[in-house]
């Protein structure tokens, strides 16, 4: 069911399962005769409600920030994660309830008891969740930004209860640990400029005579890419030398604002760069 016709059935759906349960006599006196119908229509009204609650604030949050109807984006995902949470955990008390026979206030009295325990055993899982429902909310990254977290690089495309979605570079979609992004290093490309591009290699001292004529070498063989690139913008950059080699930065920036367009060049541009050092007989660069 699309997010509009959610919108509108949710509330009528609510409205007329209220009608029958509250105010038409034949379908109130039959509901109080069977104890697990009532739980499960108290489920029922529960569910619709949280739903309901959570397309209002997707609505509301899409109009304030003027963001079309059919798109999403980290904050829709952080709703529909807390939304589907509540609700996974009242058809818990739901099923055990009907399968114990036990009133669901005192279950749930009894369960927080047993949550307790729970949540030491599975510790990792809370984590990645509350850590999900922090990057959903926050402005650290958002869907569709290009990022670089630990050693992966990549294009977001979901955020989920408990993991992260990245489209990398080889167009795989690698799938994170919420934890595992919340506690490293995040290097959001996006944010500083969509169209910054960096490629990191290494190459031995030993094949450099002169940084500057590498650099213009690098340049002169990505002629072919110049109708992409803005002029003035190269900068090869030296970030470390070790004993035996440098380790060294290629910069440049595009003209396209295309984030899919900009991938692919980049992938051309670290082959270019790897066949132009393999060329001159250096040792194989090694990117990051």
């Amino acid at each position: 069911m699309s997010r509009k016709w959610k919108f509108i059935a949710y509330p009528l759906l609510l409205i007329a399962i209220l009608y029958l349960k509250f105010f038409n006599e034949t379908s109130y006196g039959f509901i109080r005769r069977y104890y697990e119908l009532q739980s499960l229509i108290a489920f029922v009204i529960f569910y619709l409600s949280v739903g309901f609650i959570a397309h209002l604030a997707k609505y509301l949050y899409s109009k304030k920030n003027k963001i079309a109807f059919n798109k999403k984006n980290n904050v829709h995902f952080g709703i529909e994660n807390i939304a589907n949470f509540t609700i996974g955990i009242a058809a818990i008390v739901v099923v055990i309830s009907l399968f114990s026979g036990v009133n669901p206030k005192d279950l749930i009295t009894s369960l927080t008891i047993v949550a307790a325990a729970i949540a030491i055993l599975t510790k990792e899982y809370i984590v990645d969740f509350f850590s999900g429902i922090y990057l959903s909310f926050s402005n650290t990254f958002e869907i569709g930004d290009y990022v670089k977290i630990d050693n992966l690089k990549g294009k977001i495309v979901e955020i989920s209860m408990l993991k992260v979605k990245v489209l990398n570079d080889d167009d795989d979609i690698v799938i994170v640990p919420n934890s595992k992004v919340h506690n490293n290093e995040i290097i959001n490309y996006t944010k500083k400029d969509a169209r910054f591009m960096t490629v990191d290699f290494q190459i031995a001292l030993k094949y450099i005579d002169n940084i500057e004529q590498l650099e213009k070498e690098i340049i002169s063989s990505l002629e072919s890419f110049s109708q992409y690139i803005e002029p003035k913008t190269y900068n090869l950059k030296v970030v470390e030398m070790k004993v035996d080699y440098l380790d060294l930065k290629f910069q440049y920036t595009l003209k396209l604002v295309d984030m899919d367009m900009q991938r692919k060049i980049r992938k051309k541009t670290i082959r270019e760069v790897f066949n132009f050092i393999s060329s001159k007989k250096e040792l194989p660069p090694h990117t990051k």
